[in-house]
């Protein structure tokens, strides 16, 4: 490729840039997800008993945990489990810390199921977790461009498999907020856009594990598009009993507390979803917490035991090449603009904020031109890889 060539395409992503920040029209385009010609899945397995760690921010909070394990043990699948919750975290700041580029404070960084504190590592490697349930910042591409999520991610993961090497990992797929908590549509079209791309990124480590051949993979647990489905059924025509409301607004009401975080209700939903996916069996007949109606249980199970199911038998991962098709395609800008329309617009609206979302825009789109982020040359992958702590 020549200079002038990479020249013009640069002009062209920074034109984009400035088309976000300024608040251009959001393009209303979501991924394609073809069918790859091969692909890195992971072993299907059955638990019956699980102990489980999560790691995660607000999106895995509690009552999450809590209520996932109820929801198993009156299914007759008791939980034993722990987290490290940090607000507002990526796996980064899980592993090196917060404002850190040397050593791994972060492992020892944020809140457990009985206080702070506790070393992630000696206590993956003292208790042999059966599975870790692991999540991203909400937004897919600053996350692999800034937080570097394919080393964190596959340096936790390494953490876990330490402790038992027939653990299981599942990635999962954080949600990004309904803009003014009224463009549903959009919202919904922007997550089934973004999940193959969540998934991505378990490729990529998957493809570097089976080439090590090792049997250990990463599993998505596809909490984001699973909500759209809900708050799509929900919405729509018929609606989904005991969820439905009188108005478009008041169901989103029933389920989030903002924009992007749960009620009880909308916690109980995402429960059930990661049950439906760890264990893979239906959640039908479990137990509710107080505040939810025997019929919105009822119909919460149902529809998260379809979409997980759904999301199963229909789930092809992307190829490689397909991931940059979708990274650099369409994506970008829709992912862009519903960026500005949530996040940003709750911010500052000064000229010095405004300069600095454009710059970091401007950034990523330089990395996203610059850099293969779904490179992989099986000469150099083991040099790509975060030495252990």
């Amino acid at each position: 490729m020549t200079f002038r060539v990479r020249l013009v395409l640069l002009i062209a992503a920074v034109l984009a840039a400035c088309s976000s920040v300024v608040g251009a029209a959001a393009t209303e385009s979501s991924a394609v997800n073809p069918r790859p010609d091969h692909a890195v899945e992971p072993a299907t397995v059955r638990r019956d008993s699980v102990r489980v760690f999560v790691s995660g921010h607000s999106l895995t909070d509690q009552p999450l945990p809590t209520y996932l394990a109820q929801v198993a043990t009156s299914l007759g699948a008791p939980i034993e489990w722990n987290r490290q919750y940090m607000v507002g975290s990526a796996i980064k700041h899980r592993t090196r810390g917060r404002d850190r580029q040397d050593g791994w404070a972060g492992y020892s960084m944020g809140a457990n199921r009985e206080g702070e504190g506790m070393n992630v590592i000696e206590e993956l490697r003292r208790r042999p977790y059966d599975v870790l349930i692991i999540t991203e910042q909400h937004g897919v591409i600053d996350s692999l461009v800034w937080h570097d999520t394919l080393r964190y991610l596959r340096h936790f993961h390494e953490r876990f498999v330490a402790g038992n090497p027939r653990g299981r990992t599942y990635f999962f797929e954080p949600w990004l907020g309904i803009p003014g908590k009224s463009e549903v549509r959009r919202w919904i079209t922007y997550e089934r856009a973004a999940s193959p791309l969540w998934q991505c990124l378990a490729t990529r480590i998957n493809t570097s594990l089976a080439a090590e051949r090792r049997s250990d993979r990463i599993a998505p647990l596809p909490a984001g598009v699973a909500l759209a489905e809900l708050v799509e059924r929900a919405t729509q025509r018929g609606g989904v009993q005991g969820i439905t409301a009188p108005s478009e607004r008041e169901t989103l009401d029933r389920l989030f507390h903002d924009n992007v975080h749960l009620t009880p209700l909308g916690s109980y939903y995402i429960a059930l979803v990661a049950y439906a996916t760890v264990f893979e069996r239906s959640p039908l007949g479990a137990w509710a917490p107080d505040g939810v109606s025997q019929t919105q249980a009822a119909a919460l199970q149902r529809v998260a035991g379809e979409a997980v199911a759904r999301h199963r038998a229909e789930h092809r991962p992307l190829t490689l090449d397909q991931c940059r098709a979708v990274l650099n395609g369409p994506f970008k800008n829709l992912y862009f603009n519903h960026v500005r329309d949530d996040y940003w617009a709750k911010q500052d609206a000064s000229m010095r904020m405004t300069w600095r979302r454009f710059k970091q825009t401007y950034k990523t789109h330089w990395r996203l031109w610059r850099d293969d982020l779904f490179g992989y040359d099986a000469s150099s992958d083991a040099g790509f890889w975060l030495p252990p702590p």
